[in-house]
């Protein structure tokens, strides 16, 4: 029973979460922003979501599914700035990505045990700000998950190519039963994505993920090994951007204590807004 349940709940709590884009222009190696520029993102087939959950601390199971066709905007402010990081010295342009302009495509989906139908809805829980680096960067991210704490490291002590970029999002989904209009789960998401590596591990839980990793872990075909994005290319207008996330001793009424890591791969469309 448990199973059937998981197929049709799981999906609740895969939050669409959105990627961003900038401009990479001129010579090799050399990049470029139009100050203060909109830039809007599509994001494209081929970007797929993988989880692991755990329920009630038991063996852990995959679900996976993608996110092709969420939209938003993306602004690369005018000036650059630096910052001294632990490989040297490194510019960046901030750019923001504006919550009410992300959009994802709503879906239904019937209610277990027969009790109608419910609709699935997510937005930004705010705009996201993150660092486009010029040179000098380092963004690959490596994270590990308790039974409480995410404890995220930054860098691994090797310079990344220009375009690339580090951004953390923040997501709310909430589901509620069609014939009443009433919430049934709303759940807040906070993603680390980057254009470097990323990867993420359970350790120190009570969990049935205990020990797993992401993406080593997750089922074959869907997640690249390792989990690596792309820089920003403004003449190709692309990018990928890759995140992970872990959810620890959530309460769900019909199935209990549900524990859940994530790993996701985005790739973008990127055009100037007009």
């Amino acid at each position: 029973m448990k199973e059937r349940l998981l197929k049709v709940v799981v999906p609740l709590f895969l939050v669409a979460v959105m990627v961003v884009a900038v401009v990479l222009s001129g010579l090799p190696g050399e990049l470029q922003a139009a100050g203060g520029t909109t830039y809007n993102v599509v994001l494209q087939k081929g970007s797929p979501l993988v989880s692991l959950v755990s329920i009630g601390n038991g063996a852990s199971a995959p679900q996976t599914g993608d996110n092709d066709g969420i939209t938003f905007q993306m602004k690369v402010e005018a000036k650059a700035k630096t910052e001294k990081l632990p490989t040297g010295p490194a510019s960046y342009y901030p750019v923001t990505i504006i919550a009410k302009s992300f959009k994802v495509p709503a879906s239904r989906f019937p209610m277990v045990g027969g009790g109608g139908m419910a609709k699935q809805t997510t937005i930004m829980a705010g705009d996201a700000k993150g660092k486009l680096y010029i040179s000098g960067g380092d963004v690959d991210v490596s994270q590990v998950m308790g039974e409480k704490k995410l404890t995220a490291i930054i860098g691994d002590g090797t310079v990344d190519p220009a375009g690339s970029l580090i951004i953390p999002i923040s997501t709310v989904t909430t589901v509620v039963l069609e014939s009443t209009g009433k919430p049934f789960m709303t759940q807040k998401m906070v993603i680390n994505f980057t254009t470097g590596k990323n990867s993420i591990l359970i350790k120190g839980s009570k969990s049935g993920l205990e020990g797993k990793r992401l993406p080593d872990d997750g089922p074959t075909g869907y997640l690249p090994k390792p989990l690596v994005g792309q820089p920003l290319n403004l003449d190709a207008g692309t990018g990928t951007l890759v995140g992970t996330t872990a959810l620890m001793n959530l309460k769900v009424k019909i199935l209990g204590e549900l524990d859940m890591m994530i790993g996701e791969l985005w790739v973008m469309k990127i055009t100037h807004a007009s």
